[in-house]
């Protein structure tokens, strides 16, 4: 496409040409030289303000194609290599995916379809040119998607239904097509008649291909329902104890990454406060740790179920919560801190270790995990008979498959022949390397010379009386942290037991918020406690109250985390004596609202008000099923411009049903 778009003009010969392939490979060189360090340093260093990671991303997006364009190739082209370079580095599931498709498929790609279809000629579809041109374009397409899959399904040795789901995902044309056609057609290289042809062809491979993926399909869910259990399928269940608020964050991207979204389970961030004298302040320090999991799991579009403990002992509480859920998998971090009475990690984590047999992933991140080039993992001898071994190999190829790193599994040489074949039957299937050395005691030398910037070590232990288990494991933790004090790096417990959830993923009844009377329409601008008194004052719950306190304590709990819910939504919350029932106020304005420690102007505010009656499980089961009340794209755009409380309702409840 560029030799193509560049042969166009006045200018040709030799040095031309010359020039023209100087330029281009000084582009893309310094491109794939210069971004991936670029986007890896400020992710790991620019943490200051919300949205900066997005605002960065829209930069590099804007500044490649104009350089693009100075080197002569079409600005599309430098979209697609930022998009290229930079997209290991936004996780599938994480906060900065969600807004970069929301703004993508709300925003770039409706305005990009709106243009090429401003094209499209309907005088000219009666004539024979276009329809012999559009024929030709779909016997082209069909076939060389055809041979395609037949190829692919051949060499992986599919079956023919998954051939066939193969070709029908991957006839349709869109986004490239129309494109080089939009390029083509702007370089007088078509016409509109080959434009319309074009169109035409689109409609026909995006009508067959859904046929065949929904015809096709069906029998390979048949079969795959008929294959034997693998227990590296059971449902997964996620715990994310939480206790600091500067890691809660990366602990949680962790989980989203290791979440397998075909379960459709839901995550489980905890905070477990101590019975005492200061036991309700260390509940309310958890509550709103908790309601800014909500928050940023919502924005992730994750589900979560958030749960609090009040125990003597931390680690009795994350344990009586483990068996109370049926979790498979606990995420928990460390500092790295050590001490000569500990015996591996600190008495909470090792208590911890003692109390539960699922498996436990202790984290001790130095950097975004999304920043990181290659993970790791050291397995010891005898690991791949544990009987968690699979889901804890799962796990991590998830995490790799999320961030689109290579996978490294070391093993000693004598073992190797036995972990390969194990690990590569467990999906899914990222790139995966073997290493191996001679002694499982040379690790440490031997990760002197293999290290790199930038990767995640992941260390598969043991417990104690577990097949796999020696003393020098225990320390190995400890020697790490001590080794490589900047080194991000997991130890991973597998499960001493087998997995026994039975996948019912039944959710309790969701609590009827939402009243017409409470829902205020057409907001004046003003400062932030104004804007929240406007929304719930007038409400006979506060006839005699001074509705300032309230706003002040909502503004309060929101002060050390955004409530952005989305871009253009946020949620107040407060557990509060003022209110004698659980009651949700929904303010919508046309108008852009700017509010404090929020970094999109507001459209929709949402005010959840608990009384103390309530526990703080059923104060944060409400903050949870508040965050997902409206959803980006049509739904928020139909609560916004709704007119009345009643449109703001059907707006609202036709994404609950």
């Amino acid at each position: 496409l560029a030799v193509v778009a560049g042969s166009v003009g006045d200018s040709s010969g030799p040095g031309y040409w010359t020039g023209f392939a100087a330029s281009v490979i000084a582009f893309v060189a310094i491109s794939v030289l210069l971004l991936p360090r670029l986007g890896r340093w400020f992710f790991r260093n620019v943490k200051s303000q919300e949205n900066m990671d997005y605002i960065f991303l829209v930069a590099i997006l804007f500044t490649t194609a104009f350089f693009a364009e100075l080197a002569g190739l079409a600005p599309i082209i430098g979209a697609f290599l930022a998009g290229l370079l930079l997209n290991r580095l936004v996780p599938a599931s994480g906060t900065l995916m969600s807004r970069v498709q929301f703004v993508g498929n709300a925003l770039f790609i409706p305005f990009f379809l709106i243009s090429v279809g401003m094209l499209v000629d309907v005088s000219v579809l009666g004539s024979l040119d276009v329809w012999l041109k559009a024929i030709v374009f779909s016997v082209l397409v069909f076939a060389g998607k055809g041979l395609a899959s037949f190829g692919i399904t051949k060499l992986y040795k599919f079956s023919k239904e998954e051939g066939y789901v193969i070709y029908g995902l991957t006839t349709p044309q869109s986004a490239a097509t129309l494109a080089v056609t939009l390029i083509g057609y702007d370089l007088g290289f078509f016409d509109s008649t080959a434009v319309n042809a074009v169109v035409i062809m689109i409609l026909l491979t995006c009508l067959v291909g859904p046929w065949l993926v929904e015809k096709y399909g069906r029998e390979v869910a048949i079969q795959e329902d008929k294959k034997p259990y693998k227990s590296s399928e059971a449902p997964q269940r996620i715990l994310v104890p939480l206790a600091n608020p500067e890691t809660s964050d990366a602990l949680l991207d962790i989980a989203f990454m290791v979440r397998n979204q075909k379960m459709d389970q839901p995550l489980y961030p905890l905070t477990v406060a101590r019975e005492g004298r200061d036991a309700e302040a260390q509940v309310a320090r958890g509550e709103k740790m908790l309601s800014h999991a909500v928050i940023h799991a919502a924005a992730a579009d994750v589900p979560v179920n958030p749960v609090t403990r009040l125990d003597l002992n931390i680690a009795k509480g994350i344990a009586r919560a483990v068996s109370e859920m049926r979790i498979s998998n606990i995420i928990i971090g460390w500092n790295g801190q050590i001490s000569a009475k500990q015996k591996i990690f600190g008495s909470i984590l090792d208590q911890l270790l003692e109390e539960v047999q699922t498996m436990i992933m202790v984290s001790k991140i130095e950097q975004p995990v999304n920043t990181s080039k290659r993970i790791v993992v050291a397995v010891p001898p005898f690991a791949e008979f544990e009987p968690g071994f699979t889901e804890a190999v799962r796990s991590l190829k998830l995490m790799a498959d999320q961030i689109g790193d290579e996978l490294v599994i070391m093993t000693t040489k004598a073992r190797q022949s036995f972990v390969k074949p194990r690990v590569n039957d467990i999906q899914p299937e990222p790139e995966v390397t073997f290493e191996a050395i001679e002694k499982w005691v040379d690790l440490p030398a031997w990760y002197d010379g293999f290290k790199e910037e930038g990767d995640l070590f992941v260390l598969l232990s043991a417990r104690d009386g577990a097949i796999s288990w020696r003393p020098g494991l225990d320390r190995l933790p400890r020697v790490i942290a001590q080794r490589y004090p900047g080194l991000s790096f997991i130890t991973v417990y597998p499960a001493q037991i087998q997995p026994r959830l039975n996948g019912d993923t039944s959710q309790p009844e969701k609590l009827q918020l939402l009243q017409k009377k409470r829902i205020k329409v057409g907001l004046d601008k003003g400062e932030s406690e104004e804007i929240l008194e406007q929304i719930i004052h007038k409400d006979p719950a506060f006839d005699d109250i001074n509705l300032s306190r309230i706003t002040k304590r909502l503004l309060k709990n929101s002060a050390d985390y955004t409530p952005e819910v989305m871009p253009g939504v946020l949620l107040y919350e407060a557990h509060t004596s003022k209110v004698e029932e659980q009651l949700l106020f929904v303010g919508v304005s046309r108008d852009e609202l700017n509010l404090k420690q929020v970094a999109h102007p507001a459209h929709v505010i949402l005010i959840l008000l608990s009384p103390k009656t309530y526990s703080v499980d059923q104060h944060l089961e409400g903050v949870n099923e508040v965050a997902q009340l409206i959803k980006p794209g049509k739904n928020l755009l139909k609560v916004k411009e709704a007119e009345s409380a009643e449109k703001v309702y059907r707006a609202v409840m036709e994404t609950e049903v």
